[in-house]
């Protein structure tokens, strides 16, 4: 693990952290003269002498620890409050550090790695970080001061039983250490159970409408129950390890001072010290358990945020996809697309494309057509930069699509994937999908009607403000359809790529959507995959995709 990550955070919050730390030193410097303060009373009372002078001392002193009393809780529940923003903030940014760097990783990541765990990352994993950094760090200087503090004034009080003291610290080290590694261990077995539970309930709500026809459901809340023991019952053992730490570590500690004063107090009397000197060590003594079981409880925290750290640091390392901090701006292409023998095959597996050749003019509506599994999708990826040529070009315009930034490169297309990719929020947001700040309603509603979708939008209660629910469950699998379909028109692009974008549409409204798509397709480049008549009859070429490579099937060109 490096520091560097502490660094940088520390460094980007350092006021909200120095004006903490500040506090709790403070705060420390309070609980400081708390004891010696209570012990000057304690003194006077039991000095055996009384007096309208030691009256009004012992007054004046109490007066004194009621105003010590009253600031350092004071301090304690301003640096509590502003600890609990500084935490909030830090994980609030942390969290869009992760999701921001995740959106943009390669779409290759993601396929690899399990949505569990991303998700655990970005929710639960990153308060563990944010808390150690605006509680356990900030409070780390008042913890070492009071330390310090309580030892020093242990030695002016008498350096003979004072130097009792430091022989003790390596036994709490190696307590420390052994309580640590235990806990570190149980961390990671937590989180890994934690990620397994979301796993799983994201898996299971994604398959409901399977697990329901085929009556599942017993089995498959079975598996979540004993995931969800599996997780409580680490998250107890780490629970309850972490409780133990500093309240043990402050208890051996405050034995080990009752045990200096017991074998100490024939020294202390002799030494000469007054009754309030007495109860000063005592205090002191007793202080100093504070700092111990803090610190012990810092450590414990810092083996638990280790591990989250570790994984956080190992995906913050890996590259974003090529182009998205750099490359050539485009503003709006002509639309010429080139394949130049390009192959590619998903993770070391066999080559889907291989030598493809392909060019497409300009304004060219080009149809592919071809058997499942020879890479039609896989072609529109790739020109989508979603992956990357193993070998050969894509080229836009005559420019290598690996040398454009790739918000450019996207936005000249209009996707229109097979799964419509909808979510939960309105019809009109859906289509907009993150242009609604831009977009009027007419806008909205215009791409709806040349999507055909404007007849089943009208009979919904709420029109294009109707709630679709996750992925758009509410609608057909033909509406659905025309969502996504209105929504690549709404962008209005240089480039449309249909990928069995009317697959679930009827006869009657592929015919219609053909015909009014006519006008808003003119002088449009426009990929069709699909094998349905009437949207081949739009295409000027169509094309059959094999192992071999592109065949012309059909050309309108003359």
């Amino acid at each position: 693990m490096t520091f560097g990550f502490w660094i940088e955070w520390a460094r980007r919050f350092r006021w909200q952290l120095i004006v903490i730390s500040a506090l709790t030193v403070l705060s420390s410097g309070a609980a400081l003269v708390v004891p010696w303060l209570a012990a000057q009373i304690l003194g006077g009372m039991f000095a055996g002498e009384a007096g309208a002078s030691q009256a009004t001392d012992i007054s004046q002193t109490l007066i004194w620890l009621m105003i010590a009393l009253a600031a350092l809780t004071a301090l304690n529940v301003t640096a509590a409050i502003l600890s609990e923003r500084a935490s909030t903030t830090i994980l609030t940014e942390l969290r869009k550090r992760v999701y921001n760097h995740v959106q943009i990783m390669r779409l290759g990541f993601h396929d690899a790695a399990r949505r569990g765990d991303v998700l655990a990352l970005t929710s639960y994993e990153v308060g563990i970080l944010s808390d150690f950094l605006a509680n356990t760090i900030a409070n780390a200087p008042a913890m070492i001061l009071t330390a310090i503090g309580a030892v020093a004034i242990l030695f002016w009080i008498d350096p003979v039983m004072a130097m009792i003291v430091p022989l003790l610290i390596p036994a709490f080290v190696v307590m420390m250490k052994l309580a640590g590694r235990r806990l570190r261990a149980l961390s990671g077995k937590v989180r890994a159970a934690e990620v397994e539970l979301i796993a799983i309930a994201e898996r299971d709500l994604e398959m409901l409408p399977a697990i329901k026809a085929f009556a599942t459901e017993d089995f498959h809340r079975a598996g979540f129950a004993e995931a969800a023991e599996n997780s409580r019952r680490l998250a107890v053992g780490q629970a309850t390890l972490s409780a133990f730490i500093g309240p043990v570590m402050a208890l051996l500690a405050a034995f080990a001072a009752i045990a200096v004063l017991v074998l100490g107090s024939e020294q202390l009397t002799q030494a000469g010290n007054s009754p309030g000197e007495l109860f000063a060590f005592m205090l002191y003594a007793a202080l100093l358990t504070r700092p111990v079981g803090a610190l012990a409880n810092m450590y414990g925290a810092h083996q638990m945020a280790r591990g989250t750290l570790a994984r956080l640091e190992n995906i913050l390392a890996l590259e974003p996809e090529p182009g998205h901090d750099s490359g050539k701006r485009l503003d709006r292409a002509k639309g010429a697309i080139a394949f130049e023998g390009v192959e590619f095959g998903y993770h070391s597996r066999p080559a889907v494309l291989s030598g493809l050749d392909l060019n497409i003019a300009p304004g060219e509506i080009v149809a592919l057509t071809g058997d499942n599994g020879v890479g039609k999708s896989t072609l529109v990826r790739l020109l989508l930069r979603f992956y990357s040529p193993d070998a050969g070009c894509i080229t836009l315009d005559g420019t290598d699509i690996a040398d454009f930034q790739v918000q450019d490169l996207r936005r000249q297309f209009g996707y229109v994937p097979q799964r419509a990719l909808l979510f939960n929020g309105t019809i009109a947001d859906n289509i907009a999908f993150g242009q609604s700040s831009q977009l009027n309603k007419d806008a909205i509603a215009r791409a709806a009607r040349l999507a055909q979708a404007e007849q089943f939008i009208a009979a919904l209660p709420d029109g294009l403000e109707t709630e679709i629910g996750d992925h758009g469950v509410r609608l057909s699998g033909g509406q659905r359809q025309r969502i996504a379909l209105a929504r690549a028109l709404l962008c209005d692009p240089p480039v449309y790529i249909l990928d069995e974008a009317t697959s679930m549409y009827d006869l009657e409204s592929e015919a219609a959507f053909v015909e009014g798509c006519v006008d808003a397709l003119k002088d449009r480049t426009v990929i069709i995959i699909t094998h349905r008549p009437a949207s081949l009859a739009l295409a000027d070429r169509v094309l059959r995709l094999s192992a071999d490579g592109v065949t012309p099937v059909r050309s309108d060109q003359a």
